[in-house]
């Protein structure tokens, strides 16, 4: 495990066996860290794929925030967003790894900003995964490419933070623009389970395994 020299944000990089092997993005949430998530290449894929974990750019109380939640989320979305762009950029020209085999991920306020960036790409990516997140600013900004782009979101039933209905509505909004959605649904808190883990390992095999 190692950063990725020249990148716009904190990052630490875990290759996978084969140089040619999909890439997974994973970005976290609100007041938390990168560290958080050095476990998901054990839940998911393990060396099939490659793992590029993103620290949000500004300090938090506790933690990281990729955007405020005092009104002002797309400013926040916006930064957030042309970082991500960089750091695709950068890893195409500088790491040889086209946008098509990148998945974007995230957990909550990274969900958010994977979908943000996702729909608004002009080359289509190889899958946005959105955990316990929803959709800011709708799907009027979004391209004709990036409608090639499978999505895989999910929310916990019982979410106190992020409610349900809401991430719900996003999903059929999505859907209805003509997005390839695999919506799934958890007895759960604003958390990840196992079970959440197992349907997302699977998704990625069928898109980028």
């Amino acid at each position: 495990m190692k950063p990725i020299a020249g990148l716009p944000l904190r990052n630490h990089f875990i290759p996978a066996e084969r140089r040619d092997s999909a890439l997974l993005v994973i970005m976290h949430g609100l007041g938390d860290r990168m560290e958080s998530f050095f476990d998901f290449p054990e839940m998911l894929l393990g060396s099939k794929i490659s793992y590029l974990f993103l620290n949000a750019p500004d300090p938090y109380v506790v933690g990281w925030k990729w955007y405020d939640l005092d009104g002002q989320q797309e400013t926040g979305l916006k930064n957030s967003r042309s970082l991500l762009d960089q750091t695709l950029q950068y890893l195409r020209k500088h790491q040889g790894i086209a946008p098509e085999s990148i998945v974007l991920s995230g957990f909550s306020q990274g969900a958010v900003v994977s979908l943000y960036t996702g729909i608004r790409s002009e080359l289509p990516l190889a899958g946005i995964g959105a955990l316990s997140g929803y959709l800011f600013g709708g799907v009027d900004d979004a391209t004709e490419a990036s409608k090639e782009t499978p999505i895989f979101m999910t929310h916990g039933l019982y979410d106190e933070v992020l409610p349900y209905e809401r991430s719900e509505g996003h999903g059929q909004l999505l859907s209805e623009a003509g997005y390839k959605l695999d919506w799934r649904e958890y007895p759960m808190g604003h958390q990840i389970c196992q079970e959440e883990m197992q349907d997302f390992a699977h998704w990625l095999t069928a898109i980028a395994g």
